[in-house]
C-alpha cells in the first residue's frame, strides 16, 4: 500500500512520523537538507515538495509551506529531511512552484536525488525555481511559465488574468485580446484634456481620459485652444480657424503731424492700442506727407507744388485754368490765385435749403442745409427759410406757434409752456402714499374723463387720486390704518387685494379698478374704503409659480350695461371677462409658443394685442377682428425680421395704433395689415432701451389736429425717458424731472396729450399739470 503524508512546511520541518526529532537525532540518523532557491518576487504562492522512494514508489511523501509565512521570509526555504522505517536508500526530490495557491498552475519545478546508504547527516542538495512575480499579483510571468502576461512592464498593475478588462488598450485579464466587450468608435488623443483631441483618428473603444471623440486641436498642449473656443486678440489662434486673431483689426497708426489724419509708415501690428496711435477708418485714406500739416486727404489744394490733398496729383484743379471746380455743392472753373496760392472757383454760391420734415412751412434750426445750385429746381420736402424750427419732426413745434398745455416748447421760445397757465407742471408727486415705503410701481390707469386715477405695483401696493389736486389715498397690502401721514393725506385703509405683483389695470367709467398680476390673478377694487376684495384668477391656470400666466396687459369695453375685460398674459393667452359672469379663454397657443405683454382696443371690433413668437420673427402685433374679440383672428404683419417682442400696444382711433417693443423697436399701423417698423436712436455708445409701455396723442374730434398720431413711450433703462415719435420722425424727448433717474414701466395720457401719468421704479410717480 502507498505511503502518503502531508506537512505544512515552516522554517526547518522533517519528516518522519507527527513528531520534530531533537537536534541529537537528526545528527545521529540518516537526514539532509532541502534548500529550495525561488525568484525572491515570489511572495504569493505555492511551493511543494514531493520524496519518492526508488526502491519502492509507492512510498511517497509531499509538503508544501505555508502561503502567509516561509515565502514571504524570502528565499532560500530549508526543509529537514529524516529517513523513515520502510523506505529505501535512494530517494527522488521533486520540487514544484504553483501560481496564487497550492491548486494553481504549476510555472516551475526541479528534480533531484538523495543517497542514504548509511546513518548520519548527509549534504544538503539543493534546487532552483524560476517564478518571478515582479508586479507581486500571484501571479508569474508567462514566459516564466506563469499566466500574467504584463508582470513587470508599465503598466503591469492593470494586468493580471484576476483583473477586469477596462478601455485603456491593454489586454487586462491576460486572455490575449484587448479591451473586449467594448464599443469602437472614432478617436483622438486628447493630450490637453479640452475635449478635442489631435493627430491621427484611431478605431478604438474611448477610454475615460486622454482621449476624445472629436479631433482638429490644433495644439493639443493648452487646453484653452481648440476649435470653437472663443478667438481673442492675443497673438494665438485660439479656435484653430483661420489662423492667428481672425476678425481683429490690429494696424494701428500715428498722426505725427497733427492734421488729423494718419500716416500709413507709422505702422505698428499689436492687440493692444499703443499711445498716440489710432485705427484707420475703411472709408478714409492715409495722410501722404505726416510731416506736413498743410498736407493730408481733405485738405485743399494749394498752388504750391504739393499734393495737399493726397490724390496722388499735385497742384490738381488749381494750376490748370478752365479746369472743373466745385464751390460746395455747385460746379464751375478753377482760377489759380498766384498770390494767395488760393484757386478760386468761379461758380456761384449754392442757394440753401432747410429740412422741413414734419410740413410746417420752418425748416430745421439743426439739420445741415442742402444747396441746390443755379438751375436747379428746389428740392421737395425744403425750405430755404426760415429756419428756426426747434423740432422739425412735431408739426405743432416751431416758433411763432401757439403753446399748449403738454409740457412741450411749442413756439421754441422760453421753455415748455411759457405763458399759460396749465394748472402744474410735469413734476414727481410727493403725496406720502407714493413714496411712505421704497414702492416699486408697475401699471397706472386713468378714468375715461382722466380720474380717478389709479396706481398699482409690486407686493400689493395700491393708490388712487379721485380727482385733480387731490391726495392719493392708500389701499396697499401691507399699510398700516393707524399710522399718520405727514401731508395730510388720508391714512391707508384696511380695503386691499392682497400680496400680489400687479402689472396691469384698467379703470371704467365708475372708476373702478381691474389689476392683473402674477400667476392669473386679477381683483376688481371699487374704490370703496370697506369693500373685501377678493381675488380671482383666469381660467386653466395651473396655480403660483408659473410665470407662463402672469398677467401682461388689461383693456376693457363698455357696451351698454355690460362691461368686457380682456386680458393677455406671458404665455399667449386671450381671455375675456364679462362682468358678472365667468371668465373664458379666448386665445390658447400651444405652450411656449407665443408671448402677449400688452393689449388696447376702443371696442369689441378691434383689439390689438402686442407680444411675439417665441425663438422666432413672427407677428409682433396680431389684430383679433370680430365682437368677442376672437372670432376671424388675423396677425398683422412684422415689416422685419428682427427677433424682439413687442411689450405694449396702443390705439389713438380705429385705424390708428403704436407699439413699442425690445432693443428700441416701435411699430405703426394706420389701419392697413403690414405695420411700418422704425428704431429709436441712440447716442454714442449708449445702447438700445427697451420700450416698457406707449400711449398715443390724438384727438378723435379732430382728426386734422397737428398733434394727432403722434406716440408717446417710456423705456426700462437705468435713466427712463419719454420719448416721441410722430410720423415724420423722432422729435425731441419731453424732458422729465431730475429725479427720474430709474426704470420706468407704465405710461397713461388723456387723447390731447394735455395731462399724462408716468410710473416706474423706487416710488417714482410722475404727473402733468401737477400742482
Amino acid at each position: 500500500m502507498s505511503h502518503w503524508e502531508r506537512l505544512v512546511v515552516t522554517g526547518l520541518l522533517v519528516l518522519g512520523g507527527c513528531s520534530v526529532p531533537s537536534l541529537e537525532e537528526l545528527q545521529a540518523d540518516r537526514n539532509f537538507t532541502v534548500e529550495i532557491n525561488y525568484t525572491a518576487s515570489f511572495k504569493t504562492g505555492c511551493i511543494v515538495m514531493r520524496l519518492q522512494d526508488e526502491s519502492n514508489p509507492n512510498n511517497v511523501f509531499e509538503a508544501e509551506p505555508s502561503l502567509t509565512d516561509a515565502l514571504k521570509k524570502g528565499p532560500p526555504l530549508k526543509l529537514g529531511v529524516v529517513h523513515k522505517n520502510g523506505w529505501g536508500t535512494r530517494w527522488k526530490v521533486t520540487v514544484k512552484a504553483h501560481e496564487l495557491t497550492c491548486d494553481g498552475k504549476v510555472v516551475d519545478e526541479a528534480e533531484t536525488f538523495v543517497e542514504l546508504s548509511s546513518k548520519g547527516r548527509r549534504d544538503g542538495v539543493s534546487v532552483t525555481l524560476v517564478t518571478p512575480d515582479e508586479d507581486g499579483d500571484g501571479y508569474v510571468a508567462k514566459e516564466a511559465g506563469g499566466t500574467d502576461c504584463d508582470d513587470s512592464g508599465p503598466n503591469a498593475a492593470a494586468k493580471s488574468p484576476a483583473k477586469r478588462e477596462v478601455c485603456d488598450f491593454e489586454d487586462n485579464n491576460c486572455d490575449s485580446r484587448v479591451d473586449e466587450g467594448f464599443s469602437v468608435t472614432t478617436i483622438y488623443r486628447d493630450a490637453d484634456g479640452d475635449g478635442v483631441g489631435a493627430g491621427e483618428a484611431l478605431q478604438r473603444c474611448l477610454p475615460t481620459t486622454g482621449y476624445a471623440t472629436q479631433g482638429g486641436d490644433c495644439n493639443d498642449g493648452n487646453k484653452d485652444i481648440a476649435p470653437g473656443k472663443l478667438e481673442v486678440c492675443d497673438n494665438v489662434d485660439n479656435n484653430c480657424v483661420n489662423g492667428v486673431d481672425e476678425g481683429f483689426d490690429k494696424n494701428w497708426y500715428k498722426d505725427l503731424d497733427g492734421d488729423g489724419s494718419l500716416g500709413q509708415a507709422s505702422l505698428l501690428v499689436q492687440c493692444a492700442q499703443p499711445d498716440g496711435y489710432a485705427r484707420q477708418p475703411a472709408s478714409e485714406r492715409f495722410d501722404c506727407n505726416d510731416n506736413n500739416r498743410d498736407t493730408a486727404p481733405g485738405k485743399p489744394e494749394l498752388c504750391d507744388n504739393e499734393d495737399n490733398d493726397c490724390d496722388d496729383v499735385v497742384d490738381d484743379g488749381v494750376l490748370n485754368k478752365g479746369d472743373p471746380c466745385n464751390n460746395m455743392s455747385c460746379t464751375g472753373t478753377y482760377v489759380c490765385n498766384l498770390t494767395t496760392k488760393v484757386a478760386e472757383c468761379n461758380a456761384a454760391a449754392p442757394r440753401m435749403f432747410y429740412r422741413d420734415a414734419d410740413g410746417d412751412g420752418d425748416g430745421s434750426s439743426s439739420g445741415p442745409p442742402r444747396g441746390v445750385c443755379a438751375g436747379e429746381s428746389d428740392p421737395s420736402g425744403y425750405v430755404m427759410s426760415p429756419h428756426m424750427d426747434c423740432d422739425d419732426a412735431d408739426p405743432s413745434t416751431k416758433p411763432g406757434a401757439p403753446e399748449l398745455c403738454d409740457a412741450i416748447d411749442n413756439n421754441c421760445v422760453g421753455g415748455p409752456d411759457d405763458g399759460l397757465t396749465c394748472n402744474g407742471t410735469l413734476k414727481q408727486v410727493p403725496d406720502f402714499h407714493l413714496r411712505s415705503t421704497n414702492r416699486s410701481w408697475k401699471t397706472v390707469s386713468t378714468g375715461p374723463n382722466g380720474y380717478p386715477v389709479w396706481i398699482a405695483g409690486s407686493g400689493g401696493v395700491l393708490v388712487r387720486r379721485l380727482s385733480a389736486g387731490a391726495k392719493f389715498e392708500s389701499f396697499s397690502h401691507g399699510d398700516s390704518t393707524t399710522a399718520n401721514t405727514d401731508d395730510g393725506s388720508p391714512k391707508a385703509y384696511a380695503s386691499n387685494c392682497g400680496n400680489h405683483d400687479w402689472m396691469a389695470s384698467w379703470v371704467d367709467s365708475q372708476g373702478r379698478v381691474v389689476l392683473g398680476g402674477e400667476d392669473g390673478v386679477f381683483a376688481l377694487h371699487n374704490g370703496i374704503t370697506t369693500l373685501n376684495c377678493q381675488p380671482s384668477v383666469l381660467p386653466n391656470q395651473p396655480g403660483p409659480g408659473n410665470p407662463n400666466y402672469d398677467i401682461t396687459g388689461i383693456t376693457g369695453v363698455e357696451v351698454g350695461s355690460d362691461t368686457y375685460v380682456y386680458f393677455t398674459d406671458k404665455g399667449g393667452r386671450l381671455s375675456l371677462w364679462l362682468m358678472g359672469t365667468t371668465q373664458v379663454v379666448l386665445v390658447n397657443p400651444a405652450v411656449d409658443t407665443v408671448r402677449l405683454r400688452g393689449i388696447h382696443a376702443l371696442n369689441q371690433n378691434v383689439l390689438l394685442t402686442a407680444g411675439g413668437t417665441v425663438g422666432g420673427t413672427g407677428q409682433r402685433v396680431r389684430a383679433y377682428i370680430g365682437p368677442s374679440g376672437a372670432a376671424g383672428t388675423t396677425q398683422t404683419a412684422d415689416a422685419s425680421s428682427a427677433t424682439v417682442f413687442a411689450n405694449a400696444v396702443w390705439m389713438g382711433a380705429a385705424n390708428k395704433a403704436c407699439a413699442v417693443g425690445d432693443k428700441g423697436s416701435v411699430w405703426r399701423w394706420n389701419g392697413n395689415v403690414t405695420w411700418t417698423r422704425d428704431t429709436a436712436p441712440t447716442q454714442g455708445a449708449e445702447p438700445a432701451v427697451d420700450f416698457s409701455s406707449v400711449s398715443m396723442r390724438y384727438d378723435r374730434g379732430n382728426p386734422s389736429s397737428l398733434v394727432n398720431d403722434q406716440c408717446y413711450m417710456v423705456d426700462v433703462s437705468s435713466s427712463g425717458k419719454l420719448r416721441r415719435w410722430t410720423p415724420h420722425g423722432w422729435a425731441k424727448d419731453v424732458p422729465l424731472p431730475s429725479t427720474a433717474t430709474v426704470p420706468l414701466r407704465d405710461i397713461a395720457m388723456n387723447p390731447l396729450g394735455s395731462e399724462f401719468w408716468i410710473v416706474g421704479d423706487d416710488s417714482r410717480v410722475f404727473h402733468f399739470p401737477e400742482p
